[in-house]
């Protein structure tokens, strides 16, 4: 598989898994505090567990990934308000247009974040242990898409 499509099927991961968690804090407002909570500690748990961080490296991952991870939600956000806001009823299609190509944009944008984080990943972490980064944030989604088929 070529980087390209590497890229692509992570792309879709990661927005599967923005959107799953948004619904999944929606439908548990009451109690979603709590929830996003017990689901970004597993996340972290799984993560450590499959880097194998030593202290020196968890020290300088950890404030790095969260500032990448909250970018990226943002560029998430960004991405299912057009979407959802902008609904294709009732707008010309050079509306609808300008809207797909808003997405791409912020999608270029994702990616280019992900490339700028990949190196400084790298300065703190192993190429190993970034592929496993990628490995494990892709069990994750996996895990809680089941978790949400389960419910």
């Amino acid at each position: 598989m070529n980087l390209q499509a590497i890229t692509r099927h992570r792309n879709l991961l990661t927005i599967l898994f923005v959107a799953l968690l948004s619904i999944t804090a929606a439908s548990a407002q009451r109690k979603s505090e709590e929830e996003i909570k017990r689901i970004q500690d597993a996340k972290v748990a799984i993560i450590t567990n499959r880097l194998n961080l030593t202290p020196e490296q968890s020290t300088g991952f950890w404030p790095v990934y969260n500032e990448y991870s909250q970018k990226r939600k943002e560029i998430h956000r960004a991405q299912r308000k057009i979407i959802n806001d902008k609904k294709a009823e009732g707008q010309t299609d050079d509306q609808v247009l300008n809207n797909l190509k808003e997405v791409q944009e912020l999608r270029q944008k994702e990616l280019d974040l992900e490339k700028e984080y990949q190196n400084r990943f790298l300065k703190v972490i192993t190429a190993s242990q970034v592929i496993e980064l990628y490995k494990a944030e892709r069990t994750f989604n996996d895990m809680l898409i089941q978790r949400l088929k389960n419910k």
